[in-house]
């Protein structure tokens, strides 16, 4: 797998990856709209209100979530779901992802985070986890979850948009990129880059970093 080292000192590396996010990354469509209100609640009670749910499946949908390759469970299932699993959600919100160890993410990622992702009903039956589950657990516990698409994260760090067939593989990788988030935030200082659009915690904006850097590429 890919790593973010190239990015470490390399500021202006940094800098320009998230300007060319910040300019040609969704500007001012639904997604980039609906992300800014969710990232805008921090009250984590007010996260389980019928509301605030709401606006994660929209949000889920306008990120194309509830396309031909991902589908989302019903509504009132997803809502179910949530409710069920607030315990687990409450304690993981402990807890930030540049302020880990290895073996800490290690230990929270496998016991709340992995009940998480086997036991949370968040898409249809048969459809992939990874994508939509690491965007909803980024939009209730923002500083821990790095979301991941496939156009770039799994670009960047795999080569290839292929998300493993089995969830238990899919946990794995979802593992790796966190680890590999969670390392490039002890060495680069993240928290100065933080605004009100889109780099509104430290996973987003690794999150962009990747997204403005293969933009970057591109042209």
């Amino acid at each position: 797998m890919r790593s973010l080292t190239r990015f470490i000192n390399n500021n202006r590396l940094v800098l320009y990856s998230l300007e060319k996010t910040r300019k040609f990354y969704r500007q001012y469509d639904p997604g980039w709209y609906l992300y800014r209100r969710v990232a805008s609640e921090i009250n984590m009670e007010a996260k389980f209100r019928d509301e605030f749910i709401e606006l994660v499946y929209v949000t889920l949908s306008a990120w194309n979530m509830n396309s031909r390759r991902a589908r989302l469970a019903g509504f009132d299932v997803f809502k179910e779901s949530i409710h069920e699993h607030r315990d687990r959600f409450a304690r993981l919100s402990n807890f930030c992802l540049d302020g880990l160890t290895s073996a800490q993410l290690n230990e929270i990622l496998w016991v709340d985070g992995h009940a998480l992702f086997s036991n949370l009903v968040l898409v249809a039956d048969t459809k992939p986890r990874l994508v939509t589950y690491s965007k909803t657990l980024h939009f209730f516990l923002p500083d821990l979850f790095m979301p991941i698409d496939r156009t770039y994260t799994l670009n960047y760090f795999c080569g290839n948009l292929n998300v493993p067939r089995r969830v238990e593989h899919q946990f794995e990788l979802l593992c790796k990129v966190l680890e590999e988030a969670r390392r490039f935030a002890a060495s680069v200082p993240l928290a100065h880059f933080i605004d009100r659009v889109w780099n509104a915690n430290v996973p987003k904006t690794i999150d962009n970093i990747i997204i403005g850097y293969q933009l970057l590429n591109r042209h």
